[in-house]
């Protein structure tokens, strides 16, 4: 299990590997390869193989792969609130939520970027010095997503409307890259991490 501490520095590596490539992409998987190798191997050599394939392309490579992994498949849309609810009601008030836990945190983002993208809420998980809530977002919203994004669940198990079109699971999509990677990556990590804090708490 990782201290706190250790999942802040998790969170900004995965953030920097699943905004838009900046520069940062490599130097973030080589630091998480490094977090994550004696805690979780298998998430280890998913970003090694991440590591080794974002390497071996142009920066304009590499951004025209996440632009076709994020952009235009909308089983991988970057947005957590579109994968728990749709396009409804019940996402734009978790948009006005999110940024109300923003604003009390002191934290900011870029006006060009909705805030329930995953890099915003990982770079705000990276800072927030409230655990609790830290751990709230990212076991109900974002481990979630993370197994919709990675075919891992089914589209009932969310809480979406009935009239909302529910994306396609990544099982459904034909297109995968190496982005995918570092999304089970992020999955294992959470999972784990979340059952041993279940295991923690039964017996305490």
């Amino acid at each position: 299990m990782y201290t706190e501490t250790e999942m802040q520095n998790i969170y900004q590596c995965f953030a920097r590997m699943l905004e838009y490539p900046a520069g940062g992409t490599l130097q973030a998987a080589l630091t998480a390869q490094g977090l994550l190798a004696d805690e979780n191997p298998e998430a280890a050599a998913l970003l090694k193989d991440f590591h080794g394939y974002a390497e071996s392309l142009s920066p304009g490579r590499l951004e025209e792969v996440y632009t076709g992994t994020f952009d235009l498949d909308a089983a991988c849309h970057p947005y957590v609130g579109y994968h728990l609810f749709g396009e409804t009601y019940k996402r734009s008030a978790f948009l006005v939520e999110l940024k109300q836990r923003y604003h009390a945190a002191g934290f900011t983002f870029s006006d060009t970027e909705l805030p329930d993208h995953l890099a915003v809420i990982l770079h705000f998980l990276a800072m927030t010095k409230d655990n609790t809530q830290a751990e709230e977002i990212a076991r109900d919203a974002f481990l979630p997503v993370l197994d919709r994004m990675t075919g891992r669940a089914k589209s009932e198990g969310f809480d979406q409307d009935e009239d909302a079109e529910a994306p396609k699971t990544e099982a459904e999509s034909n297109k995968r890259t190496p982005f995918h990677g570092v999304l089970e990556a992020l999955r294992l990590i959470l999972q784990n991490q979340f059952q041993v804090l279940n295991v923690l708490e039964s017996s305490a």
